[in-house]
């Protein structure tokens, strides 16, 4: 399984999404993802998840596209499949400070002792976490299989509301990029006003999808959210 395609297919794995739209710019989006499925690398380490119109953050991307690993999902743990996002708010704080108390988390997120401690349960459940010494930590350093996270915003037109979007994508994704139907490129200063907020620029011109320019690249995880597309695909990799 080299891509998965992950839409309303896994709704009882609790991964929500909306219902597509028919129309120009769903026929982009479709065409997007068939061009970046032919142009992917395959490689037994690099495998692709696609997701089109996953909630995430409270918002619907267009498509989001997930490369990983898939021999980091090997020793998948059932106990993973029942965590929630509360649970991996606590899991990405801990992985971000490492070594970190029960009374430093709650401090720092404002949580209530016994939300806390069912967090940790389910934490120490799935065999994500230790705790030596009277502190949290991850229980190894390879715990996640995503390498890069690509969010796509799709739109006919109208850059303001695409630009927006694709903002509040950055909170989670490796890559924030836009994707526009233009047959030439966008103005300067459109460019440079992406490039500045570290978005990238694809655009289709009925024929061909252009990449205008890149996205700035972080390190995955950003934040619990980006957790949460490491964890759909562990759970469809072992869905029965």
């Amino acid at each position: 399984m080299a891509v998965i395609e992950i839409h309303s297919n896994y709704i009882d794995l609790g991964i929500n999404s909306r219902s597509i739209t028919d129309g120009d710019e769903y026929k982009m989006v479709s065409n997007f993802i068939e061009y970046r499925k032919e142009s992917f690398k395959e490689k037994p380490d690099n495998h692709l998840a696609v997701f089109l119109e996953t909630k995430i953050n409270n918002a619907y991307p267009d498509v989001v596209f997930a490369e990983y690993n898939p021999f980091m999902y090997e020793e998948w743990n059932d106990a993973r499949n029942s965590l929630s996002l509360f649970d991996m708010k606590v899991l990405h704080y801990i992985y971000t400070c490492q070594n970190v108390t029960s009374s430093k988390i709650i401090k720092s997120l404002s949580y209530k002792y016994r939300d806390l401690l069912s967090a940790l349960e389910k934490l120490l459940d799935a065999d994500l976490i230790i705790r030596k010494n009277g502190k949290w930590a991850m229980q190894r350093k390879n715990v996640f299989g995503v390498k890069k996270v690509e969010a796509i915003e799709a739109k006919i037109s109208n850059w303001d509301k695409v630009m927006q979007q694709a903002l509040l994508n950055k909170t989670f994704a490796s890559e924030s990029c836009i994707l526009s139907k233009k047959k030439t490129k966008p103005s300067s200063d459109i460019i440079s006003q992406m490039t500045d907020l570290g978005i990238g620029i694809y655009i289709y011109n009925d024929i061909d999808f252009l990449k205008i320019s890149s996205a700035k690249k972080r390190k995955f995880p950003i934040n619990y959210n980006s957790i949460y597309i490491n964890e759909c695909i562990g759970r469809v990799l072992h869905y029965n």
